[in-house]
């Protein structure tokens, strides 16, 4: 017997979203959730169209964690800061769905185990709010960003109950993340590492305990394992000096990391290469990542330079263009091309950049990829940069 969405959630779907099936069944074939077996979904007391609105919600927050971590791979696309403005619009989506659905009795693969309420999903709302959140800090949108906090600082209730290590994962990222990037700077940097650590345990228990099928405890993961690097890069580039970048003086890297830093740099490293066994889209970050790690030891810039370069070329299969032959490797995306220049510019020495004017070229043009991308927290880290090497020059999108 086949159930249809209710028609609002069906008129509420942004323009290019894929249409809706009307069919449970055909709805985890699609990717939507995981399919409907007895022992991970529970559906044998759940009414089929609980079922079905359900895995939607739990599809337009994959949906929308892809935007930030899957988008579109091309460095050369001019779609200007389309995926946060996508996931957003996913979000909302999301946000207006939970309150319109009572919640099923089934648990969600991301740990909601909503058992008893009825008429909001509040999991569901706290798993958008967080989402958006880091959005909103990574285009320096703090307010916005502090609007919402509040309804992330606490998990709700059916998630402190659980023993699963995903949402904990997520609340101490969330903390940790908020004293670096947000405006309520409240806690000191030894602190956060504490803060980091704890999310950084939770994390590999729930790597340790996820279902290879789950895509979206996946993509959860990824989210939080790459905000977690992020976080503890912050934290090391907090202690640049403020006179001209370390690598235009001839040396390879800034201030080298201490071993607290570096031991939890390569904690949360080694789960995202875990993480990237079974989820291929995160070996993306795990070259930038493997590259900061280097750059934070003081290591030699060679096999740096070499993990960079991979982020700024595109590595094809045998078969070359057309071929039949797979890609080796995922292709890097808009933001992790700008992010391999910004980390090459800033720290590589000038033998690795030997033509004049190539460091602040490079910087320029991650410049102008993160503000098309609208992601102005690294573009401030590029306008920075740029101020220091050329004496106040700016850059903005043509």
């Amino acid at each position: 017997m086949s159930t249809c969405f209710p028609l609002s959630l069906a008129r509420a779907a942004p323009r290019g979203m894929p249409a809706l099936p009307s069919d449970p069944e055909c709805a985890w074939r699609k990717g939507w959730g995981p399919a409907p077996h007895p022992t991970h979904l529970l559906f044998s007391t759940v009414d089929p169209l609980a079922q079905v609105t359900q895995l939607f919600r739990e599809h337009l927050l994959e949906r929308a964690l892809n935007c930030v971590t899957q988008p579109n791979p091309s460095p050369g696309s001019a779609d200007g800061d389309k995926e946060f403005s996508d996931a957003l619009g996913y979000l909302q989506l999301l946000n207006s769905c939970s309150d319109a659905a009572g919640a099923p009795a089934c648990s969600f693969s991301i740990s909601s185990s909503m058992a008893t309420t009825t008429g909001i999903d509040p999991v569901a709302k706290w798993w958008a709010s967080l989402t958006a959140v880091v959005i909103h800090w990574l285009r320096r949108d703090e307010e916005a960003a502090e609007r919402l906090c509040p309804l992330v600082e606490h998990l709700p209730r059916v998630l402190q109950e659980s023993e699963r290590p995903l949402p904990r994962a997520a609340l101490h990222s969330f903390k940790a993340a908020r004293a670096l990037l947000g405006c309520a700077k409240a806690e000191s940097g030894p602190a956060s590492l504490t803060i980091c650590e704890k999310a950084s345990g939770y994390l590999q228990d729930s790597l340790a305990t996820t279902p290879a099928s789950s895509s979206i405890d996946k993509a959860v993961q990824l989210f939080l394992c790459d905000l977690l690097l992020v976080v503890r890069t912050s934290l090391w580039r907090q202690q640049q000096p403020p006179a001209p970048a370390p690598a235009a003086q001839g040396t390879s890297s800034g201030p080298q990391a201490s071993a607290l830093e570096l031991r939890g740099f390569q904690r949360d490293l080694s789960s995202l290469r875990r993480l990237a066994q079974s989820f291929r889209p995160a070996m993306r970050r795990v070259f930038l990542h493997e590259a900061t790690a280097r750059l934070m030891a003081g290591a030699s810039p060679t096999r740096t330079h070499q993990l960079l370069d991979r982020s700024l070329r595109r590595r094809a299969g045998p078969g070359g263009k057309g071929g039949a032959v797979a890609e080796l490797e995922p292709r890097p995306t808009r933001r992790e091309h700008a992010e391999a220049l910004l980390l090459a510019s800033c720290y590589l020495p000038p033998g690795f950049l030997s033509a004049p004017g190539q460091r602040v070229g490079m910087l320029a043009e991650a410049a102008r990829t993160l503000e098309k991308l609208g992601d102005r927290r690294l573009l401030h880290d590029c306008q920075q940069m740029l101020m220091r090497l050329g004496g106040g020059t700016t850059v903005t999108s043509s």
